[in-house]
């Protein structure tokens, strides 16, 4: 005869799972609760900025990221992950995909605004107040295609030049990473057009491209952000080294970051 299992058996078992879960999405390179020694603010562009080279190859279809950047339906992402694409998709669970209507490039960032007719609450933004050398950024998405995240400490200025199907230059933000989310190894790639947020949770920049073997990521300058978006005031949530992996759980789970996918042919 089978004895009935007790009800603080089950209770226990469920307790340890969810710990379980909780310490899988900690950090993978980055301990808990250290926080960077923060350095000057960050100087103003100059003609002596880093030149990051990037080639853009011909049109094919791929994946990015994409966030809620208005209550009006609205996503901003990368140009590069949608540019030249046929058809384009925000993927809004395992089996369906909301089809973008327009497509807005913006000439002088590597930024393109989504329209759509369905409406997620937007990512609050500062994109005025001066950064510091040293503080820490958080940067949610979709590397490699599945959901993942990064932390990264601002290094400085750069200016990133395109070549190849289109030509552009712009200024961005230099971040060496310093710490990932559980189980993600090797490039970024999908990452691309996600959310940078500071550490009051706050949009900062945009992920536009990254250098492996140097550890370092480029985003788009808030000044560029300004052009394209309103400011946002919304609640937000602080983020720090030993949190971040939860919330960024949080905003995939609302929609609010989503993966965008682009079809060709």
């Amino acid at each position: 005869m089978k004895l009935p299992i007790p009800d603080w058996l089950l209770y226990l078992t469920l307790l340890l799972a969810m710990l379980a879960y909780a310490n899988s999405r900690q950090p993978a390179t980055q301990p808990p609760g250290v926080v960077p020694e923060l350095g000057p603010l960050l100087p103003t562009e100059s003609p002596r900025d880093e030149r990051i080279l990037v080639q853009i190859d011909a049109p094919q279809s791929g994946i990015g990221t994409a966030f809620a950047s208005s209550a009006d339906g609205d996503w901003l992402t990368a140009r590069h992950v949608v540019d030249s694409c046929d058809e384009i998709g925000v993927k809004i669970s395992a089996r369906q995909m909301l089809r973008i209507e327009r497509t807005e490039i913006f000439e002088g960032a590597d930024l393109a605004r989504l329209s759509s007719g369905w409406a997620r609450e937007p990512l609050p933004t500062d994109l005025q107040s001066p950064r510091q050398i040293g503080e820490l950024a958080y940067m949610i998405g979709y590397p490699q295609g599945r959901p993942g995240e990064v932390v990264a400490s601002l290094l400085s200025r750069g200016r990133m030049q395109v070549r190849g199907r289109y030509r552009t230059d712009e200024g961005v933000l230099v971040w060496s990473e310093v710490a990932r989310s559980q189980g993600l190894l090797g490039s970024l790639g999908g990452l691309s057009g996600g959310p940078v947020l500071d550490s009051d949770g706050e949009l900062i920049g945009v992920v536009a491209a990254e250098t492996p073997r140097r550890g370092r990521v480029y985003t788009v300058a808030p000044r560029n952000l300004r052009q394209v978006m309103a400011p946002v005031d919304v609640a937000h949530r602080p983020l720090d080294p030993d949190s971040y992996t939860l919330e960024a759980d949080r905003l995939r789970r609302d929609r609010r970051v989503a993966q965008v996918v682009c079809m060709k042919g």
